[in-house]
């Protein structure tokens, strides 16, 4: 699958989302500052063409993905299917299209670590520690992981 094709796929599974999505304005939490990068990555999908190359999907990689993203929810949210699957296409645009960090650079987790950007490079100093955990997502991730 084309690049260009999933994105048309996620612009579909994002339309059902238009009437519940708006930015509460609220800066402090570490939920407030995820919901606000889902947000904003929610408007791009809705509102983005293809700009550069088309390229190939890795198909294995994607359902791989799709799959973390299931485990993570049936340990945390196994109830919430409708926010699975927004999760799910906005992890997918930000991996595969957008190719940015599915954490907000500036972010700082409940432990301390946290992702950045410098000189066009994201680094988030977690990674090494949440590699770790059971069908981690940062596998997926764009960051650098620091030691």
């Amino acid at each position: 699958m084309k690049t260009s094709q999933l994105l048309i796929k996620l612009k579909a599974c994002m339309e059902k989302y238009k009437p519940k999505m708006q930015d509460s304005g609220k800066k402090d939490s570490l939920n407030q500052t995820m919901s606000r990068y889902n947000l904003e990555n929610f408007n791009k999908i809705l509102n983005s063409s293809l700009n550069g190359l088309d390229e190939e999907v890795d198909e294995e990689k994607l359902k791989d993905l799709q799959n973390r993203i299931d485990y993570y929810f049936s340990l945390y949210a196994p109830d919430d299917e409708d926010f699975k699957e927004f999760i799910k296409a906005i992890s997918i645009y930000l991996t595969f299209i957008a190719k940015k960090p599915l954490h907000p650079p500036g972010i700082v987790f409940s432990n301390g670590e946290r992702v950045y950007e410098k000189e066009g490079v994201y680094y988030c100093t977690g990674k090494p520690i949440f590699m770790k955990d059971k069908l981690s997502l940062c596998k997926y991730c764009i960051c650098k992981g620091i030691d």
